[in-house]
């Protein structure tokens, strides 16, 4: 027959195995006040646009957009971001598009940085935006790409030419026509226009 001692030593045990075992599991359920950050991301730089949000990083990518008529329009990046909560749009860092227009001459844009919608194809180019066609040289603030209306539109532009030195608001370029507009958001003012003069 079991001593009173004796059960007196069995029931200490299982107390203490109990509260081992209740501890151990409330401490590995509630990790303390320790708080650990996930440090996988690459995190952009302030300049970059969802700075905030972990990004997987590319390097010298291209971009092909093409047409129903077969017209391509081709992108590359030095550096290519994508986040996760926003997949379908990408943050380009010196960035090169072109293409070839009707009359088979090519236009080239250049800037700083773009953001590309891999889902509408649409791109929009801010920081230092410059355009040049053949003679034509167009720098802007920003520079958005409709890929389905095959047009360019500009924000406060200055377009120069051999002749010609203009400063408009908008410009709006259709790359399957060619046709180039410039205007003022106001209809009340004049678009700026001023006559090179001619190189000797």
């Amino acid at each position: 027959m079991i001593s009173i001692k004796k059960k007196a030593n069995i029931f200490l045990i299982f107390t203490i195995l109990f509260f081992v075992f209740f501890y151990g599991y409330y401490i590995f359920q509630n990790k303390g006040a320790i708080k650990i950050e996930d440090t996988k991301n690459i995190s952009l730089s302030k300049n970059s646009s969802d700075s905030s949000l972990g990004a997987t990083k590319f390097t010298d990518v291209e971009y092909k957009i093409s047409s129903q008529n077969n017209h391509e329009y081709v992108t590359r990046g030095k550096e290519a971001f994508i986040t996760k909560n926003k997949p379908n749009l990408i943050q380009l860092n010196i960035v090169n598009s072109f293409t070839t227009l009707k009359d088979g001459s090519v236009l080239n844009i250049k800037s700083d940085k773009a953001i590309y919608n891999k889902k509408t194809n649409n791109i929009k180019y801010y920081h230092n935006v410059l355009i040049t066609n053949k003679d034509k040289i167009i720098t802007s603030d920003v520079d958005n790409f409709y890929s389905n209306k095959n047009l360019i539109k500009l924000e406060r532009v200055k377009y120069k030419d051999e002749k010609n030195l203009i400063k408009g608001d908008v410009v709006n370029f259709n790359t399957k026509t060619n046709n180039l507009e410039i205007h003022m958001k106001n209809k009340k003012d004049n678009v700026y226009g001023q006559r090179q003069a001619k190189k000797k």
